[in-house]
């Protein structure tokens, strides 16, 4: 697989306010929290009303906490037992998709319910929702209703749904809501073209999984969107070695981002990127590209290339040097960040450059980190 060529045909359809954000992976309480944080964070940012971002924010919760409900666990190490979500926005389209392992003996129950909701207008979801809350209460089975109905009343569109067998005992529960903003008519009909089907999802969790992919980002790489995306990452592994470290290099990956990137257009205040974390068996691989002006693509390189050539101890030597000479005030230009990705990986940055046009590139880095030290 070309990684590099992969991240920019991801990449290239991103425009201001577009965001999309994919986690393959267990999912707990304290990570449904953290992601639904970094989702708060960038609709405060956009240009929505409050009282929409309200209800996309409402809804987004209801369908993290639907995998919590329906998720079940399999021994089979072949069953893919990951949970998958999704929080895209284009154009003038929020879409929340989430896919999940459920007990094939739920199927039948949870199509029933999803046919009676998407079957029912307005009023009726209305009317349902009451009766839901007046005879379950809060229990689960109650609250798995619930949620559902929810999502369909708020969101204004049917729930797409697709349940995949995965074996005599499992399946896999695919579920993706669409939200319009409140824009005018002509703009709604202008973004047709944007939906994310669900045959997309099915298409996502199934790549996520061939490349052992746990974690994509495209969009703005603001410093709201750097912590948050460090804080999933905390909620996502156990405390070890090997999470500080890659804690470490994913700091330095991103403001490398925030730090170089340029857009195609010259649009004021946005920082757009792209980033993935694969874990193996034996390492994980980050990899981050951004658009970057030609006259600083080669330069960037030529210091990759120069620290490559370098050990542990030249490395640090140089590390010093630059945070000991009082002369030094421009830290993008010294490549303090690579440095120290260098000396916390112990492996080779790989780089790519890919021409966009005439004055703009595409720089991707990739690097490694070995569980084992």
């Amino acid at each position: 697989m070309n990684q590099s060529l992969d991240l920019y045909n991801h990449f290239i359809d991103i425009e201001k306010n577009d965001m999309e954000y994919i986690y393959r992976g267990e999912i707990t309480p304290v990570l449904v929290m953290d992601i639904l944080d970094f989702a708060k964070s960038n609709l405060a940012q956009a240009e929505d009303t409050r009282k929409l971002r309200s209800r996309i924010y409402y809804i987004m919760g209801e369908g993290l906490q639907n995998i919590t409900r329906h998720q079940a666990e399999s021994s089979d190490k072949d069953n893919d037992k990951e949970a998958i979500i999704v929080i895209h926005k284009k154009a003038h389209k929020y879409i929340i998709a989430t896919g999940n392992l459920m007990l094939k003996a739920e199927e039948k129950a949870l199509r029933a319910k999803l046919e009676l909701i998407n079957h029912l207008d307005p009023s009726e979801l209305k009317e349902l929702s009451r009766e839901t809350r007046t005879t379950t209460g809060l229990t689960d089975k109650g609250g798995a209703s619930l949620g559902l109905i929810e999502m369909a009343k708020r969101s204004g569109n049917k729930l797409e749904y697709q349940i995949k067998p995965v074996d005599d005992e499992f399946s896999y529960f695919y579920l993706t809501t669409e939200i319009e903003t409140e824009s005018e008519e002509s703009e709604k009909n202008s973004a047709s073209n944007t939906e994310y089907p669900i045959q997309r999802l099915i298409e996502d969790h199934e790549s996520f999984s061939k490349n052992n992919l746990t974690l994509s980002f495209k969009g703005d790489f603001n410093q709201e969107n750097l912590l948050s995306l460090l804080s999933i990452l905390k909620s996502g592994m156990s405390e070890t070695s090997t999470r500080i470290k890659l804690y470490g290099v994913m700091v330095e990956l991103l403001q490398n981002i925030v730090k170089h990137a340029d857009n195609i257009d010259n649009t004021k205040d946005w920082k757009a990127g792209v980033f993935y974390i694969c874990e193996y068996e034996e390492k994980f691989a980050l990899l981050a590209g951004n658009y970057i002006r030609k006259e600083h693509s080669r330069p960037i390189a030529d210091r990759i290339d120069r620290l490559n050539k370098m050990d542990y101890k030249q490395l640090t030597k140089e590390y010093n040097a630059i945070l000991l000479n009082p002369e030094v005030n421009n830290p993008v230009s010294t490549g303090l960040g690579f440095i120290d990705i260098r000396r916390k990986t112990g492996t080779q940055i790989e780089y790519s450059i890919i021409n966009v046009n005439d004055k703009t590139d595409f720089f991707t880095v990739k690097t490694t980190i070995n569980k084992k030290d």
